[in-house]
């Protein structure tokens, strides 16, 4: 009996030892991968903002007589998301990409990340770059609050907006008090574990896992390659929790704006794709019917102007309607209205 217990405890004790060997070496692999991810020099230029500097990258012909494009990126989002887009912007006008501070190539500051401080920041980023205007605000996700508060702020400047699935200061309270409070509480549940996102990270784990994923196409394994350096040489996450702990806020000043633009031209993109699962519901509310209530809203945004038109970009998500050539096409329409003016 005794001989047996021995044995069942040798057996877990250099079972304990294997596991933790294991664990080791899946580590030490994870940093060498985390260790050789190389720093990418980003395209364009750095332009000092509020104490540091901002990247931002421009690219089509420098014509004076038509409107420059700015992609303001959804929140946290890096700008090389946008460079599709861009590109194919780029063809007709000169269009420009860039990072918010603390994300991207952007160093981060210590200006808390709302969306009337990324208004602000936008507007010191086209004085040192000497974009004078007109402008078109093209915002996507919380890029669109971002677009409305500068449009109100340097109505001068801004020609037109295009809103590509853009966030809605009412997007919450539209279902009611308790999915508001509902949905804010599950954000501040998520802050506290930030760290862990970011550690695991740091530790290589996302790395490895991406060298092993078969299933990613050239273009996925591409940008991944692209986050992992960028989140390397520039951690985003203090950003992130910035964006998240401030965006009820961001979303009041955003209600502040949201007032009749008189003729502005603007082209509210929707995505078109039907929701396949309602797996996901706050308070009863599910993914569908949020989804139909949001499109309701952008349908609100158009009729911020006698010039508004809002449109379904079929065959889209909120992530992929930035990679959908018809995007481009909408946001070029609005081109053709400014010009009549």
């Amino acid at each position: 009996m005794k001989k047996n217990k021995m044995r069942v405890k040798r057996f877990f004790k250099y079972f304990g030892i294997a596991i933790a060997i294991l664990i080791m070496g899946f580590l030490i692999v994870a940093q060498i991968a985390y260790q050789s991810i190389p720093q990418i020099e980003p395209p364009g230029k750095m332009y000092p903002v509020n104490g540091e500097e901002i990247h931002m990258y421009c690219t089509g012909p420098e014509d004076n007589s038509k409107p420059t494009i700015i992609i303001i990126s959804g929140g946290s989002t890096p700008s090389f998301v946008y460079f599709d887009l861009q590109e194919k912007l780029s063809e007709t006008v000169r269009t420009c990409t860039y990072d918010t501070a603390g994300n991207g190539w952007s160093p981060a500051n210590d200006i808390p990340y709302t969306t009337k401080n990324l208004s602000n920041e936008l507007y010191l980023l086209l004085q040192s770059a000497k974009i004078d205007g007109p402008i078109i605000l093209a915002g996507h996700s919380l890029g669109g609050i971002v677009s409305l508060i500068y449009s109100a702020e340097h109505e001068e400047q801004v020609a037109g907006i295009a809103f590509i699935d853009s966030s809605h200061y009412n997007q919450y309270d539209y279902f009611g008090k308790e999915y508001r409070d509902a949905t804010f509480n599950q954000i501040e549940e998520y802050l506290p574990y930030v760290w862990l996102i970011e550690l695991r990270s740091n530790l290589g784990v996302s790395k490895l896992m991406a060298i092993f994923d078969t299933s990613m196409s050239e273009e996925q394994v591409e940008e991944h390659s692209m986050l992992e350096s960028i989140h390397r040489w520039n951690s985003p996450y203090s950003t992130m929790k910035s964006m998240a702990s401030n965006l009820k806020l961001s979303f009041e000043q955003g209600k502040e704006v949201h007032y009749d633009r008189g003729d502005l031209p603007i082209i509210v993109l929707s995505a078109g794709s039907p929701v396949v699962s309602d797996s996901q519901e706050i308070e009863g509310i599910s993914t569908e019917e949020f989804r139909k209530g949001f499109d309701i809203l952008q349908k609100d945004l158009a009729g911020l102007s006698s010039n508004g038109k809002h449109v379904f970009v079929n065959g889209t998500n909120h992530g992929s309607i930035v990679y959908n050539d018809e995007t481009a096409d909408h946001i070029l329409s609005l081109i053709p209205l400014i010009e009549e003016k």
